[in-house]
């Protein structure tokens, strides 16, 4: 084959660049800023020919982007290999490997059949959930717990390989008239009593075009008539529309390789935006005035927990709103050696065992403006998490009374601009 090309006069760039290009089984190796990296080519979806700063890059996708210089040594060898084992755009490749203009175009993507389908007959109860097409059907709420979902026998639980966890349907799925071969949510949201907040799937119309985002389009504005300025944007680069069903939102959108990577298949995304406080905001009575101390902060703070993603947010104890008032506080019980850091309804707790250090991070103004973040970074997680901004230098004089109060080290590192 290599020697094919080259009585067709193709030929490869020369390799002049350090680095080793081979493939060995299912995985491609390079080197990427001089670390060896790897391409599972049992899971590739498509692939480009790219050309970056005058150096030719063949671009391959196996769900993480991977540059591979055409100029490292055995580039020609494993790109020959590739073309056998895919059927790459071989002249195409050449055509812009060659050249030295900014440009790319794809030469090869993973052939998929159309992965659903929209009926004759209109149906408009995507307000109300989705229909799993299971024997029998079932009907599935959108206010359907992560916990009360697994428990209908529809899915399966999964880990990616890069460690993200998801829940799949396992059956055909209706939402209104558009029927899926399957519809998948992440199953990373720390709290799971409360309705699955967003679903996903990927559609594909069986040639990798953009027909199945114009399909959904027009299905959609019939159904659920918008403008396009108000539900979203359709440019050369990239097309999406959100429609909006009050608490509920359809989402699609398609992209196009002028400025990104064209995929050929659009994406569709379920969110939920109801209220589900009232599960959270149960009244409080745990603490008690004899073994509760708090210290009240002076300026409004916003508060950053999301009761919907973690569950460590809670009502505020009944307690504190007796001691603070209006104001937000943090409070420490003496009897089960826990605290937390309120809000006007809600509250975040923690066990002291379980927290490393509170960092107090004041940011300067530059293009900017200036803030202080007060942050949570517990034993055995190597980023802290942010519960609360304020104004800058507002959380300074808390340092020293919060670390006496809680026995936790606060930390004040130097404060950095706002760029």
């Amino acid at each position: 084959m290599l020697n094919s090309f080259k009585r067709n006069k193709e030929s490869f760039p020369q390799e002049t660049e350090d680095g080793k290009v081979y493939i060995a089984g299912d995985k491609l190796y390079f080197i990427d800023h001089g670390y060896e990296e790897s391409v599972d080519l049992s899971i590739l979806k498509y692939a480009y020919v790219e050309i970056l700063s005058d150096r030719p890059f063949l671009f391959l996708f196996d769900y993480q982007q991977h540059y591979i210089c055409c100029l490292q040594h055995g580039f020609a060898k494993a790109y020959t290999e590739l073309s056998e084992r895919f059927g790459f755009d071989d002249a195409a490749f050449f055509k812009i490997a060659n050249s030295k203009k900014e440009q790319k175009q794809r030469i090869w993507i993973q052939s998929q059949k159309k992965n659903y389908h929209i009926l004759d007959d209109t149906n408009k109860d995507y307000t109300e959930g989705f229909e799993v097409l299971s024997q029998p059907s079932q009907f599935i709420s959108w206010d359907t717990s992560y916990d009360d979902i697994k428990k209908l026998g529809i899915g399966t639980s999964y880990t990616s390989e890069f460690d993200t966890n998801y829940f799949k349907i396992n059956y055909p799925v209706r939402i209104g008239s558009l029927v899926m071969d399957e519809l998948e949510f992440y199953d990373d949201n720390d709290r799971k009593e409360i309705a699955v907040q967003s679903f996903f799937a990927t559609l594909n119309n069986g040639n990798n075009t953009d027909d199945s985002y114009k399909e959904l389009r027009k299905l959609w504005m019939e159904e659920i008539p918008t403008k396009v300025k108000d539900a979203g944007y359709e440019r050369k680069d990239q097309k999406y529309l959100s429609f909006d069903l009050g608490d509920i939102s359809l989402s699609i959108c398609y992209t196009y390789d002028s400025e990104q990577y064209d995929d050929g298949c659009t994406s569709l995304s379920i969110s939920n935006y109801r209220d589900y406080s009232d599960i959270i905001l149960r009244e409080r009575d745990d603490l008690q005035p004899e073994s509760t101390e708090i210290i009240t902060f002076k300026s409004l703070l916003q508060f950053m927990p999301d009761y919907t993603s973690n569950a460590k947010v809670t009502a505020k104890p009944k307690l504190i709103e007796k001691l603070a008032g209006h104001k937000q506080a943090l409070y420490f019980n003496k009897e089960t050696n826990r605290f937390g850091f309120t809000s006007d309804q809600y509250a975040i707790e923690f066990a002291c065992s379980e927290v490393e250090q509170i960092s107090i991070q004041n940011v300067l103004p530059a293009k900017g403006g200036g803030y202080a973040e007060l942050s949570i970074k517990p034993f055995g997680q190597d980023y802290s998490t942010t519960n609360f901004y304020a104004n800058q230098n507002e959380l300074d004089e808390y340092a020293e009374p919060i670390e006496k109060l809680l026995n936790i080290k606060v930390i004040m590192p130097e404060p950095y601009y706002n760029c």
